[in-house]
């Protein structure tokens, strides 16, 4: 199998990319949100790859991390998830947002994504679960993770279920505000959450 390909980027659209290596142009399927990070035309680029091979065809999928390659071959693993389903949910949600809504049963973020409805998320979240408490990410992400489960876990202490609180800290990450001490963040979260209230 291919594992990545790189090349001189000669073409691009939203769902595809042309990368010239060697004097042959190959077509590489992509999803909308890596057309807008790809680099200007005639410059040098590494795609990591998964080949579909069809009936009369073989398609070639291309991302710009291997994160977003692993959870790609991740997603198909999923009943109903093909590989096209699989890139235009990667083409709205980033992959460490993805495990976490997986890790918390964030149901609600899931439906958010375009072509997701209730049932979907909820296979999702139901087949995925132990695949990604196993899942060996990057350090990066596995550290915030961590770190955003001790957050988690202290307000469920204090009596706050991990749906409710869940979407509070999503925001507060969102915002800027979310800070490298637990405290701080349960702190915050609460203030977001009596604020809630009030409206």
């Amino acid at each position: 199998m291919i594992s990545y390909m790189t090349g001189i980027l000669a073409d691009a659209e939203p769902e595809k990319a042309i990368l010239e290596i060697n004097g042959i142009g190959w077509e590489i399927v992509i999803h909308a949100r890596a057309f807008s990070r790809l680099p200007r035309l005639g410059e040098r680029i590494t795609l990591h790859t998964h080949m579909q091979v069809l009936e009369n065809e073989f398609k070639l999928y291309g991302f710009l991390t291997v994160d977003e390659l692993r959870l790609f071959k991740l997603l198909l693993t999923v009943s109903g998830i093909g590989a096209r389903g699989a890139a235009n949910l990667l083409a709205h949600i980033e992959p460490a947002d993805f495990y976490l809504a997986v890790a918390s049963q964030d149901e609600k973020t899931l439906v958010k994504l375009p072509g997701i409805g209730k049932k979907t998320a909820q296979r999702l979240l139901f087949e995925l679960k132990d695949k990604v408490q196993d899942l060996d990410t990057t350090g990066q992400v596995s550290a915030e993770n961590s770190a955003m489960d001790d957050v988690i876990d202290a307000l469920e202490a204090l009596g706050y279920s991990r749906s409710e609180v869940f979407p509070l800290l999503r925001e507060l990450v969102e915002s800027g505000k979310y800070s490298n001490r637990v405290e701080e963040n349960v702190k915050l979260v609460l203030k977001m959450k009596n604020s809630s209230q009030l409206k």
